[in-house]
């Protein structure tokens, strides 16, 4: 991957857990067995884990945990029944009581960031540290951002979001016609709209950045794009409020925030907010957008992984 970045070797331990619901999630360990543990959240939703994110984290002091939440990657079924949030945060409880952790750290880009803040909010008792960048902080607000004709990807793609709205101007109509599309019988439709969907997430993801995207799960693009609009869909999105509030359980937790300042996915203001309420860490990187698939940004989060090993005296 990067220059930067920790050798952690061949994995060393693997598995597949059932977390109820019929759901079986997939799940690989790097780094030091009795290390600071860390739970790597991959992005998406729908990315599946990314072996790479492993090499964040300096393998002789951490224990690396990475899986793939239900649906994607190599846990299964690919299904969105019993699917969401809560049933996600549900299931790191479940990984943690089963590898015997008390407690670990939380890390994660994008999605990864949310789902880690989300469990943080509900079990702040569990977490030892937070290490996130790209977040998205999931409220209205980040909806139109991503989707509305005044987001910032509208704005400054044009043409692509064009094709992207299918003639659309708000972004809720937008996110149904993606789920019609998408869970139509008419398979053609599905991949159209899949491609779409696809299309759009590369070109606002790679604003700013000089790297080539690269999606973790490459024959997945219809059930990545199936399991974000699901998790778009106004029920299950209304599970994630509140990220954007900083409550009094995580000011004492050590945080570390980074964030691309030209970042077209997740807006940086909010964030920066957050992180000052938070008393965390921030690293403000001028000149990148969302994409982590760049040198200054690996490095900044190997950076707050090593510091905050550091700090937690591992």
């Amino acid at each position: 991957m990067m220059a930067q970045g920790y050798r952690v070797g061949e994995v060393s331990r693997q598995f597949h857990f059932a977390v109820g619901d019929g759901h079986q999630i997939y799940v690989e360990e790097y780094g030091k067995a009795d290390g600071l543990p860390v739970i790597v959240n991959h992005g998406g939703p729908g990315c599946g884990l990314s072996r790479d994110s492993a090499q964040y984290f300096n393998p002789q002091r951490y224990r690396i945990i990475l899986f793939s939440q239900r649906g994607c990657g190599g846990s299964t079924p690919l299904e969105l029944d019993n699917n969401t949030p809560k049933h996600l945060v549900s299931d790191i409880v479940s990984l943690l009581d089963h590898l015997e952790i008390k407690q670990s750290v939380l890390a994660g880009g994008s999605w990864g960031a949310t789902l880690s803040l989300l469990f943080a909010h509900l079990y702040p008792e569990r977490v030892r540290g937070l290490i996130l960048w790209a977040s998205f902080l999931a409220t209205d607000d980040d909806l139109r951002w991503l989707y509305s004709t005044q987001g910032a990807g509208a704005q400054f793609y044009p043409e692509s979001y064009s094709a992207f709205s299918q003639g659309l101007s708000c972004e809720h109509d937008i996110l149904a016609y993606y789920r019609d599309a998408l869970f139509s019988q008419d398979e053609l439709l599905q991949h159209k709209a899949a491609q779409h969907w696809h299309d759009w997430d590369r070109q606002v993801t790679m604003a700013a950045s000089l790297s080539r995207y690269h999606l973790e799960q490459p024959s997945c693009i219809t059930q990545q794009a199936k399991l974000m609009c699901h998790y778009f869909s106004p029920e299950i999105f209304s599970q994630l409020k509140g990220l954007d509030i900083a409550p009094d359980a995580l000011r004492g937790i050590p945080s570390w925030f980074i964030h691309g300042r030209h970042d077209l996915v997740c807006r940086f203001a909010p964030v920066q907010r957050l992180a000052e309420e938070l008393n965390a860490q921030l690293y403000i990187l001028d000149g990148l957008g969302h994409s982590g698939a760049n040198d200054a940004y690996f490095e900044a989060i190997r950076r707050a992984a090593d510091l905050l090993a550091c700090k937690l005296h591992t």
